[in-house]
């Protein structure tokens, strides 16, 4: 294995420099775009929708961090490593961000170098078992990480305003196309974002490793059998509720067609 690992280490040298110098020979900027969620909320599937467009190339979760706006050319090079491209041809670049840690300054998302992002927030049951089932965590532990990230992006919104919109995990998958009319509308793309999506070779390494995110297609994969208690459950939906609203109060758009008049209570 490290002999493998010695082997890889100059094509992966090659990649990283190739891609700073289409970088900087370039004649426009990338575009770049964030999809913010917490963990286990659907992130990879919309990844992978809105890297399957022409318009888009991502790798995922790149694992990226973002200081300042100055760290962000490093996803190109970043990208092109997880991707084994040479060159991205795309107007949009993608990186998906489910943790705080990856997004320290809400300079970044205050840039204008930023083009837009999508927020994505997924109800406290599905969420709450995933984490559970994925990381080992038990239902307060996924409660806390739950509820921190709702409130990480609530703030997000706040900065973000017209430049974000809202997409429920629930929505994008059982009212599929008026989400992915909603995404197309809001980045202005043509041809449309489909349902079905093409895998790269990052897919199942960096995100979502389950066999599901392999369909390529927006299917609801089945839940995990937890249980989880009703004071838990309660204080799951009052984050996202509460999330969901200040989002819409900032100015979020939102991907559904229902377009709620929140009070400012």
């Amino acid at each position: 294995m490290g002999l493998a690992r010695f082997a890889r280490a100059p094509f992966a040298a090659t990649l990283r420099m190739a891609a700073r110098v289409n970088l900087a020979l370039r004649p426009r900027e990338y575009r770049y775009v964030f999809i913010l969620s917490p963990r286990r909320s659907g992130s990879s599937l919309l990844a992978h929708i809105l890297t399957s467009h022409p318009d888009f190339v991502g790798a995922g979760e790149t694992h990226t961090t973002y200081k300042t706006a100055a760290d962000l050319p490093k996803l190109v090079p970043r990208t092109c490593q997880l991707l084994r491209k040479l060159q991205l041809d795309a107007t949009f670049i993608v990186d998906k961000i489910t943790m705080d840690q990856y997004l320290i300054s809400d300079d970044v998302l205050s840039s204008s170098l930023i083009h837009k992002c999508v927020i994505l927030i997924r109800a406290p049951e599905g969420s709450l078992k995933s984490l559970m089932n994925r990381y080992g965590f038990q239902e307060n532990t996924a409660l806390g990480a739950y509820v921190s990230r709702l409130e990480t992006l609530a703030r997000y919104g706040g900065l973000l305003r017209e430049r974000a919109l809202l997409v429920e995990y629930d929505h994008l998958v059982d009212h599929t196309d008026a989400t992915l009319a909603a995404l197309t509308r809001f980045f202005a793309v043509d041809p449309p974002f489909t349902a079905n999506y093409t895998t790269h070779k990052a897919t199942g390494k960096m995100g979502d490793p389950s066999a599901n995110i392999f369909s390529g297609r927006v299917i609801r994969t089945p839940g995990h059998d937890y249980r989880i208690s009703a004071a838990v459950m309660t204080e799951g939906h009052q984050a996202f509720s509460k999330c969901r609203e200040r989002l819409l109060i900032s100015g979020v758009l939102p991907a559904s067609a229902e377009r709620e008049g929140s009070s400012s209570g």
